[in-house]
């Protein structure tokens, strides 16, 4: 389907070196470049690496006031990863704008890719490569762009033949890339993939090994080929005791030489009980499987997350001392256009920089399925849709992650409907070691159209927050099926 754009600037990627050699911040346009603010969600241990490679790159994602297609491609599991790779087979793979608005947003460092392959890749690394000061001149230039366009690093992907200095120049690049990037953010990454060797050799390891650790010594962490076998995590470990969590072991999502598709998780399941970081390959399969079948997508996405729950677990996000906490939840694509529940037009639209602090937890438990409800809104286009499908129901501990600090007197606000009375409807805060504090609503109105209801909490005490759930006053019997849709979630 061709894309109708509302304004034609977009993001392109850079092909040729010349263009790289040359590239300067003052010929950027602005309205291509992330002023998001954004904070690390903190954590110790494995992290998860998100890889976007889909057919080829640079579609409605690419372009700054996104397109009336509404069913692209979206990411909303944010929750669930740590980083966001954008890939393609460009030389440099700079990410759309709405990539790193959202994944800032919510919490996830955005990296681009800066790949060479074959034989024009090898004559470009001839060129880059060629002495320490070209390789110097070549990585000040990537930390340049990633500081311009306002995202977090690279994935450096080297997939040709090099010389033997082509190798020791690229270590400098390496050392340099890192520096630099660290002189514009102080957590940026810079990761090398698991593909050429000390040697210039075009081989894979699928492991750290002495043929490619020079490399890994060189930046920040290690993304290693996919087809691993459990041997070789076990090499891994040994060689890497002291940078375990630095090595991002590879699962191809559309399993291409390893255990994939819906059964990734146990890929994961490996990788994790050595202490490795992953790194998820094409999770947009996903969507490429169920090309013109959105809803098909979204059931097989959140399949496919939950699934990876054990080994892949929500973190929460950090927000910002003093900022207050808000999301109506719109998820960057819609088919209506709401405000206060009242219904104001059905344009179809996509901008994944419209995506609101999601702070959402995808998870089921047996008694319920969360997901996203495209058909009624409080504000925006669309609303998170709990479905209560057991008798039993009483909590759903963990549906907000959000790593905050809660003062006396703090107000939250939800605004919801559901077709249940939501009298009893109270709010579960927990800290890290999951100490939890209930608060009962103390206001519960009707607020706009379409019986969305603004129900109103306090706090009476100050405390960290990691979760925030739900559940209803246990004198309160809920009688399964239960819809709650809920639009808007604040605390000031």
């Amino acid at each position: 389907m061709e894309c109708q754009m509302i304004e034609n600037k977009h993001t392109s990627p850079i092909d040729d070196v010349e263009t790289l050699s040359e590239f300067l911040p003052k010929n950027v346009d602005d309205a291509l470049i992330s002023y998001v603010p954004f904070e690390l969600k903190t954590h110790s241990g494995s992290k998860v690496l998100v890889c976007h490679d889909m057919s080829g790159g640079y579609l409605d994602d690419k372009f700054v006031d996104g397109s009336d297609h509404p069913h692209s491609y979206n990411f909303y599991h944010w929750a669930q990863i740590d980083i966001f790779v954008y890939f393609s087979h460009h030389l440099v793979t700079i990410p759309p704008l709405v990539w790193i608005d959202a994944a800032h947003k919510n919490g996830v460092s955005v990296l681009g890719t800066f790949i060479t392959e074959w034989d024009k890749g090898a004559e470009n690394c001839s060129i880059m490569f060629k002495s320490v000061e070209s390789s110097v001149h070549f990585a000040k230039q990537l930390a340049e762009i990633a500081g311009t366009y306002n995202f977090d690093g690279w994935l450096v992907n080297i997939e040709n033949t090099l010389s033997s200095e082509e190798v020791a120049n690229i270590q400098v690049f390496l050392q340099v890339l890192c520096a630099e990037m660290k002189t514009k953010k102080s957590k940026s990454l810079v990761i090398w993939y698991d593909a050429v060797t000390c040697q210039g050799e075009l081989k894979w390891q699928d492991s750290v090994t002495d043929l490619n650790r020079c490399f890994f010594e060189c930046c920040d962490g290690i993304f290693l080929n996919y087809t691993w076998k459990d041997w070789q995590l076990q090499l891994t470990m040994d060689l890497c005791l002291d940078r375990i969590t630095d090595v991002f072991v590879g699962i191809d999502v559309w399993a291409r030489g390893c255990v994939g598709k819906f059964d990734c998780f146990q890929s994961t399941e490996k990788i994790t009980s050595y202490g490795f970081s992953t790194a998820l390959f094409a999770p947009a399969w996903c969507y490429e499987q169920n090309v013109g079948r959105f809803r098909d997508f979204i059931r097989d996405n959140d399949k496919f997350w939950e699934l990876l729950v054990p080994t892949c677990p929500p973190k929460p996000i950090q927000t910002y001392s003093g900022k207050n906490i808000h999301s109506n939840f719109n998820f960057g694509f819609g088919i209506k256009n709401f405000e206060y529940g009242f219904l104001l037009g059905s344009e179809p639209w996509y901008n994944l920089s419209k995506q609101d602090n999601l702070y959402t937890n995808f998870c089921n438990n047996k008694c319920c399925k969360i997901s996203i409800n495209s058909s009624e809104a409080f504000e925006g286009s669309t609303s998170v849709e709990i479905n209560i499908i057991d008798q039993g129901f009483e909590l759903l501990d963990k549906l907000f992650c959000i790593n905050t600090n809660i003062n006396e007197n703090n107000e939250i606000l939800l605004v919801c409907k559901c077709d249940v009375t939501l009298e009893g409807l109270e709010l579960i805060l927990s800290d890290h070691s999951g100490k939890k504090l209930t608060l009962k609503p103390i206001f519960n109105i009707h607020i706009g159209g379409n019986c969305w209801r603004q129900i109103t909490y306090r706090t009476q005490c100050s405390s960290n927050v990691s979760w925030i759930g739900l559940k209803f006053d246990s004198n309160i019997l809920i009688k399964a099926p239960v819809c709650l849709l809920i639009g808007h979630f604040s605390i000031s």
